[in-house]
């Protein structure tokens, strides 16, 4: 059985301050989480498909992966620096929105545990295993299907706030 290597990156990231008195507007939070949907799209065109399929498009699904934990943390750095908290890491940023309840405390650890996956497949890309990359894919599917899920429920919330405040 091959290897699957994967690496977390630790980067600070520029997180502005929120606009007008504190709270993220839908309107910045909304386009982001259209464009994680995009992504999600995109991958579940990898869904159910066998290992040899990833193996022929592995640089394609790496990337929609990847490009799914940078929009999910850049949208919890955002809702975190509205509670003055600063994310330095894309696991952290799972990890931190699930101490603050903003994601499911369950989903938030998965989520965590993809970071690394998602983020970059790199080294010993000969040794990779295939159908470990194929399982992920299903299992990062449901996972960003329930955080797009409970963003956009935690939108709608701060939508109805700032209307009734």
């Amino acid at each position: 059985m091959g290897r699957l290597v994967i690496w977390l990156v630790s980067c600070p990231f520029g997180v502005q301050k929120p606009p007008r008195g504190g709270r993220w507007p839908p309107e910045v939070l909304t386009p982001k989480l259209e464009r994680l949907a995009t992504y999600l799209a995109d991958l579940r065109r990898h869904h159910s498909h066998r290992h040899s399929d990833i193996q022929e498009d592995l640089y394609g699904v790496e990337r929609r992966l990847e490009l799914l934990v940078q929009v999910a943390v850049d949208i919890l750095a955002d809702v975190l620096a509205d509670r003055g908290v600063t994310v330095w890491s894309y696991r952290g940023a799972f990890e931190l929105a699930g101490r603050a309840e903003i994601l499911p405390a369950d989903l938030a650890g998965r989520l965590a545990g993809v970071a690394g996956l998602g983020n970059v497949l790199v080294h010993l890309y000969e040794d990779i295993d295939y159908q470990v990359v194929a399982d992920s894919v299903e299992r990062a599917l449901a996972d960003f299907d329930e955080f797009l899920r409970v963003m956009r429920q935690r939108v709608r919330e701060m939508g109805t706030d700032r209307m009734q405040g």
